[in-house]
This record gives structure tokens, sequence and C-alpha cells, in this order.
């Protein structure tokens, strides 16, 4: 018996030195937030999935509003409203594709009417960059990220930084940048954090496969407090009660036309009467919240398209046309050969801001000066007939002469500076 005592103490005595000797795996990082931007085929997410993540201890959400200068996310009105009534801090997000410093400030002010369009505002939370693009050199594009930072913060926001570790090690240059310590993503199992910059710890986003109500989601720890300082600890309650109903209590149309037409205006370009987007729609109404304009897509790269008052074009090379703006291939309809001409009789935006010209036929084709150009008919030249000098005969008269060559006898003589009708054989007169 003692010496089975002496091998059990002897073995617990020798993992435990072993387990000193290995390297100290991190413990799983905090579960402060989450992003729901991926979940976009339903209209977006039900309150009831806000008030589950609210109960099961995560503090705020994160929500995609806009890409470019040109999208609008249709589910992120539905995600800020109902993750908002679930009692959540709701920050949003912009998918920046930075080219230029014009292009920051135009993609800012997208992001800014997009806010506004989707009801959410600046006392709610944070509005993040979303820069993963290495779209210009090191320095300009971290001095375009400034610039879109700085334009948001200008219109009252407060902002922040989303990038991978790697990126914004090798194509940003942190020292330079006004966001000092930013949300970054790396994933590890949640075992390695990433390689923060000067020590300071913003919020890292550690794993894109938490399971939450069966899908799994982009979790994150909030280090700074930037995310979740604020959160309340309760879950926010909606009374049952169904947009119909709501509106009919209101005194506001409430057929399925009218409800979309409220939709549209909240910023849910997909309305389909979901159980999601009716109780958003519901908690928008009871908050107040009042309709925005929504955002105007501008034409992109104008320089590179032909003018939207083009009466007639001519293909410079194959060029298709096409049933809908969206050049995609299940709109294609036939393809045209090189100096092909089309009379144009309208024109439209496409929904990333594409001109496109109309045809006669109702189809569409691109402005694109790579493809057509302003058709122009090519004039033959004329040779122009030179007269002969008339040259006089004996017994001829200028009113004879006139009368041959059908003018007159005054304008013989103003083009040929006569004084008298006098005239004389071999004397070459113009007519």
């Amino acid at each position: 018996m003692k010496k089975i005592k002496y091998l059990v103490a002897l073995v617990l005595t020798v993992a435990l030195a072993f387990s000193f000797a290995l390297p100290m795996s991190a413990a799983t990082p905090d579960k402060d937030f989450v992003d729901v931007s991926h979940w976009n085929n339903e209209g977006g997410l039900p309150l009831s999935f806000y008030q589950t993540i609210k109960a099961g201890g995560y503090k705020a959400a994160v929500v995609k509003v806009s890409d470019a200068s040109n999208y609008l996310d249709p589910t992120a009105s539905v995600n800020i409203a109902n993750a908002h009534a679930a009692g959540l801090k709701v920050h949003a997000y912009h998918f920046a594709r930075l080219t230029s410093t014009e292009d920051a400030k135009a993609e800012a002010e997208w992001f800014a009417a997009c806010l506004n369009n989707v009801g959410f505002k600046s006392s709610y939370g944070m509005a993040v960059a979303d820069v993963e693009l290495a779209t210009a050199s090191k320095a300009n594009l971290t001095s375009y990220t400034n610039t879109f930072l700085q334009t948001m913060r200008d219109k009252g926001y407060h902002v922040d930084l989303y990038t991978g570790s790697s990126f914004y090690k090798s194509r940003l240059d942190p020292d330079k940048l006004s966001v000092k310590d930013p949300w970054l993503a790396r994933y590890n199992n949640g075992s390695a954090e990433p390689a923060w910059h000067n020590g300071k710890k913003g919020a890292w986003q550690w794993t894109s496969s938490e399971q939450i109500n069966g899908r799994n989601f982009d979790v994150s720890q909030d280090f700074a407090g930037k995310y979740t300082a604020g959160a309340s600890s309760s879950v926010g309650q909606i009374k049952s009660i169904s947009l119909v109903n709501y509106l009919k209590s209101k005194g506001q149309p409430w057929s399925y036309s009218a409800r979309e037409k409220l939709a549209k205006q909240y910023g849910i370009t997909d309305y389909r009467g979901t159980a999601a987007q009716n109780l958003a729609l519901v908690a928008k109404l009871k908050a107040g919240i009042k309709p925005a304009k929504q955002p105007v897509i501008k034409q992109r790269n104008p320089s590179q398209y032909l003018s939207k008052n083009t009466k007639k074009i001519s293909t410079k090379r194959t060029a298709y046309l096409y049933r809908s703006t969206n050049f995609s291939g299940k709109y294609r309809v036939a393809k045209f050969k090189r100096n092909t001409v089309f009379t144009i009789t309208g024109n439209k935006l496409s929904s990333t801001g594409l001109l496109r010209f109309k045809t006669k036929s109702g189809l569409y084709i691109t402005a694109n000066k790579d493809y057509v150009k302003v058709y122009s008919v090519v004039k033959k030249a004329t040779k122009k007939i030179v007269k002969k000098p008339y040259i006089v005969k004996k017994g001829d008269s200028l009113w004879k002469i006139a009368q041959a060559k059908k003018t007159t006898v005054n304008k013989l003589k103003s083009i040929n500076k006569l004084h008298s009708d006098l005239i004389f054989p071999g004397q070459k007169l113009k007519y």
C-alpha cells in the first residue's frame, strides 16, 4: 500500500512539474460583442435572436450598413432596430474601398447618409471603417483612412477602425493612423492575440465560428471598452403587437403595399413582411424615429462615361445588350460587333452607380468610353466647281451674255467692276 501511495505521489509531482514546464495557453477570450452582418438572407435577424444573445451575456452587436459609395445593406435598418430594442449597444460599419482623398470623403458622406436613413444615431455606438483592401500604397491608404475617419468625426460620430492584424501592420502605418487602439481580427481558436501596436489593446475579433442558435458568428473581446461601455444589464422587451394592428391603432394605412412603402422609407428595401422586419418597424415607430431621405447613388467615374445627353452611339468593340442595368450574364441578350450604331432613348444608373444607356429596343448598353463612342456621320468632301470665265465674242452684249448664263446685267457689271455696258471681243467676264 505504501508503495502504491508513493507511486501516485510521484506521478502527481511529475505531472505538476511538467504542467509548469509547458507554455501556458491563453484563457478563452471574453464574448463581449458579435458581428451579425453575415446573415442577410432573411431580411434581418429577429428581435428574439438579439434578446437571446443579450440574455446570454453579449453586450453589443455590430451591423454592416454600407459599402463603397453606392451600396446600402437592406438588412441594416432591421438589425439596428432589433438589436437596440433588445437592449444591446449597437455599432455600425462601412466596408471601405478607398482609392483617393476625394473617394474617402465621398464614401464617408455615403456612410453618414445611410446611417441617417436606417435610423442609426451617433449616441448608439461606434461608426467603424472596415479597411481590408490594399487599394493604395501604405502611406496613401493610411492617409485616406484618416480622411474617412475625420469626415465621420466632423459629422458627430465616434469612430473606430476594423481590419486584420496582419493587414494593420503591413498595409497601414499604425503610428500615423488617427485611431490608436483599433478593432483587429486574428483567428487562432482564441489562443493567440494579435501583436498589438505599442501594447495598446482595442478590440479583438478572435473567432468567426462561434455557434449561436445553430449559426456561426464573428465574436470579439472588448479591451478598450469602446463597444461595451455603458451597456445595460437588462434585456429589452417590446409588447407583443403586430405591425398591422399597431398601424391600425394609429389610424395609418396598413395594407401590404402601405407597409412596403413604409419599410422603404426606413431603408428596408427588400420588405417581405417577415417577423424581423415588422418588429423592427414597430420598434422604430414606437421610438418616434422619423423616416429619413434615401441616399442618392451618384454616378461613379463620370469622366470614363459618355454624357447622359448622348442621342446616338456606335460600338468601338464587341458590346452586349442587357434586359437590366445589372450587367450579369442572366440578363445578357445579344452581342454586337464594332461600329454597330444604336439610338439612345434614355439612361439609368445601375445599383452600383454605373451609367447605362437605354436603347430604342428598350434594352441597356454600357456608356463606358472604352466600349462606345458618340456616333457622328462622316461627310464626304465635295469638290468645289470653279467656273471658267466667259470670253466675249464679236457681236456679244451684256444682255445677251446675262441671258445665256442665267444672271443679270447688273450682276455682270458688279462682279466685273464695269462702269458701262461697253465690252470688247476677247474680254474675260466672271458670271
